[in-house]
């Protein structure tokens, strides 16, 4: 991961942070029709990216993955975080957490709150979030909601 440099994303990268949004989803096994019902919510429009609100992870012209920050302090909202299914398993899912609870910190977030993927919950649970609740986002649907506390450069729990 050394030669992966994170940066803010541009608005003209949408179409290409959306495809892979949805590459990543897939990797997991989802049915094309569970993936067509959540297109619109796997989309990044330019005008979300703004600021330093979504960093993407690139290697040389090549987007490997990103996160968006959202919310208002104290409180805020990791509203994405996906990394190219090649990228999986690298150390870059680490690397952009890493880099999204520095940029919150620094924003003046005292936590993050964020719904996981099913499979992404372990993830988050290593990366010392905890599992506040869950919500049903279709029937039968259910994600974890996951909360971290920030505090001081170290991770409270």
């Amino acid at each position: 991961m050394d030669q992966v440099r994170l940066r803010a994303a541009e608005p003209h990268e949408a179409d290409d942070i959306t495809a892979l949004a949805r590459r990543s989803k897939a990797y997991w096994g989802y049915e094309q029709e569970f993936l067509d019902r959540v297109r619109d919510l796997l989309t990044v429009r330019p005008e979300q990216i703004r600021g330093e609100q979504v960093i993407v992870a690139e290697r040389g012209e090549r987007l490997l993955g990103y996160y968006q920050l959202g919310g208002t302090p104290p409180g805020g909202e990791l509203a994405d975080l996906f990394v190219e299914p090649d990228a999986i398993g690298t150390g870059l899912g680490r690397r952009l957490w890493d880099h999204a609870t520095s940029a919150a910190r620094k924003r003046g977030f005292r936590k993050l709150e964020l719904e996981s993927d099913p499979h992404a919950e372990p993830f988050y649970l290593h990366m010392g979030a905890q599992r506040v609740g869950e919500r049903e986002v279709a029937p039968g649907r259910l994600l974890p909601i996951m909360r971290i506390i920030l505090a001081d450069g170290a991770q409270a729990h």
